[in-house]
Order: C-alpha cells, then sequence, then structure tokens
C-alpha cells in the first residue's frame, strides 16, 4: 500500500512540475522596450518607433526564415496602402546575424524600419517561442495583436485604424 501511495504521489509531482514546465512565458500588455545596435553605431530603443501616436505592425523574423520571407509581400502591400501618420511597421530580426539580415532586406526590398540586433532575451520577453512572431501595437503602446499572419495581418490594421 505504502509503494502504491509513493508511486500516486510521485505521479503527481511530475504532472505538476512538467505542466508548470509547458507553460508558455506570459504576454505582456504593453510594449516592453529593448535596445539594438544600428550597422552605423546609433543606439535605438524600440521605444524610438512605438508608443508614439502610431499603429506600429512589429515583425520578429528573420533572414533563414522561410515563413517570415513568405510574410514580406503581404506586409509590404499592408505598409504601402496605410503608413503615413497613423500607421507604421517596424522589423526586428531575431537570432539573425547582421550581414545575413541586410542582405534579406536588400533581397527582399524591405522598405520599412529595422531595428537590428536585437538581443536574444526578446522572444522570451514577449512570450513567443517561433517566427514569424507579428504584433499589432496601438498609439499608447498597448499590444492589441499577437501572432498575426497572412490576412489577419490586413484585418486587424484595418479594424483599428478603421476606429480612427
Amino acid at each position: 500500500m505504502k509503494l502504491l501511495y509513493y508511486l500516486v504521489a510521485a505521479g503527481a509531482l511530475f504532472c505538476s512540475m512538467t505542466g508548470a514546465m509547458a507553460q508558455k512565458p506570459s504576454k505582456p500588455e504593453k510594449i516592453i522596450d529593448f535596445k539594438a545596435v544600428q550597422p552605423d553605431g546609433k543606439t535605438v530603443r524600440l521605444s524610438d518607433y512605438v508608443g508614439k501616436g502610431k499603429y506600429v505592425l512589429i515583425d520578429f523574423w528573420a533572414s533563414w526564415c522561410g515563413p517570415c520571407r513568405e510574410e514580406v509581400p503581404t506586409i509590404k502591400d499592408i505598409y504601402y496602402e496605410f503608413r503615413g501618420e497613423k500607421f507604421d511597421v517596424i522589423g526586428a530580426p531575431v537570432f539573425d546575424p547582421q550581414e545575413k539580415t541586410l542582405k534579406a532586406i536588400e533581397e527582399l526590398k524591405i522598405p520599412w524600419t529595422q531595428i537590428l540586433n536585437v538581443p536574444e532575451s526578446v522572444p522570451e520577453t514577449y512570450g513567443f517561442n517561433y517566427i514569424p512572431y507579428i504584433i499589432l501595437v496601438g498609439p499608447d503602446g498597448t499590444i492589441l495583436e499577437t501572432n498575426l499572419r497572412g490576412d489577419a495581418i490586413r484585418e486587424a490594421v484595418k479594424k483599428y485604424l478603421k476606429k480612427q
């Protein structure tokens, strides 16, 4: 009987531990600022571009990521359609060597601003473990939508810009 008790207790402990380990990091409600050094040596912060009165689409991506590259035409169309006083796009490449990122930007003819050399802690900070991870941020820095892909990107942008 004692053996059965220990087995049940050990099983319960294992399940509670694996459940805790499997939990995703919590996602912030507002942007969490980070800084990165650009190729020209200038240090920039996410807050230089976000939380300044515009809706901003942030694309966390990498040059080596096929699905990330596949989203570029969609984001490019949205960028050209909506950019202006109320909307912008920022790219934030993660886990990508700067030279490869710059080559991909040129190859894909990406016109929007990129924050290069994003710290490796950013995916955990924002609660994602895959890319592309695309979020829409409100004018005050509030994260409005996360995990956007394909047509959902355009729909989210239209929905929030329509409210203006």
